[in-house]
């Protein structure tokens, strides 16, 4: 019996056997790519959203546990919050200026044990020391303390700084510390809010860009984390904040 196969058999054999060794063609393979870019095109974006909110829950946690400390300091101050700085800066803005001081985060750090705690991760500053001083430099706050800034009505009732808790008329609803932003000469250790503040005014004084990604005069997208005077956290948009005469009460007066 003849078991020899035809030489055009071995022939097609071969064939297909080199065609299955030579693998993707430069077609199947442009076209793996194409998916592959196309789905990094898709997934990105969730990634970056992803990254950001969990930068965006520990500043919350941060901001909640600074929260916490403001309230156990007034529990041991006859029921007083600190006020934005000791010394000459009792009253606010006429604080230390740029020199060293001791200033509203000295004060609470006792509580935290933690100046990390002060580092929020989507800015750009970090809690330091004053250059050659002992206390805290208010150009490297991550968030600012809403603290009074002139003694005359109606702006006297505007931030929280060295009142006491009983004085604050709607505690749920007053801001007492946010993520802040630095403006030359001012610091990121306060914000001065005044009855006269409009939308563009405040945006220079709080970071609304910080965690929703809102730029330039993007104001109805602006919005930023606050620690309330009763020590709860709350994500919240600028405009929010600002009372309009009838319907949104004003966030910063804490008399109102």
């Amino acid at each position: 019996m003849n078991n020899k196969m035809p030489a055009a058999h071995f022939g097609s054999a071969r064939t297909a056997r080199n065609r299955n060794a030579s693998g993707f063609t430069l077609i199947e393979l442009l076209v793996v790519i194409a998916i592959i870019a196309i789905l990094a095109q898709m997934l990105f974006p969730v990634f970056a959203q992803a990254r950001e909110k969990a930068r965006q829950s520990v500043c919350l946690s941060n901001q909640k546990q600074i929260g916490m400390a403001l309230m156990m300091y007034a529990q041991d101050a006859d029921e007083t919050l600190p006020p934005y700085s000791f010394g000459a800066g009792t009253a606010g803005y006429i604080g230390y200026f740029g020199n060293d001081g001791p200033r509203w985060a000295d004060m609470i750090i006792p509580y935290i044990k933690n100046e990390g705690l002060f580092n929020c991760p989507d800015s750009t500053v970090r809690l330091a020391k004053f250059v050659g001083g002992q206390y805290y430099d208010t150009q490297t706050y991550g968030y600012g303390y809403s603290t009074p800034s002139l003694s005359t009505d109606p702006d006297a009732g505007y931030g929280v700084a060295g009142r006491p808790l009983s004085a604050i008329t709607s505690p749920s609803t007053t801001i007492a510390l946010a993520d802040s932003r630095i403006e030359k000469g001012e610091g990121s250790a306060r914000i001065l809010p005044l009855s006269y503040d409009t939308p563009l005014s405040l945006n220079r004084k709080v970071d609304g860009n910080r965690h929703s990604g809102a730029r330039g005069f993007n104001i109805p997208g602006k919005a930023f984390l606050s620690v309330y005077a009763d020590g709860h956290v709350k994500y919240v948009g600028l405009l929010d904040t600002l009372g309009n005469g009838s319907t949104t009460p004003n966030q910063w007066n804490a008399l109102q």
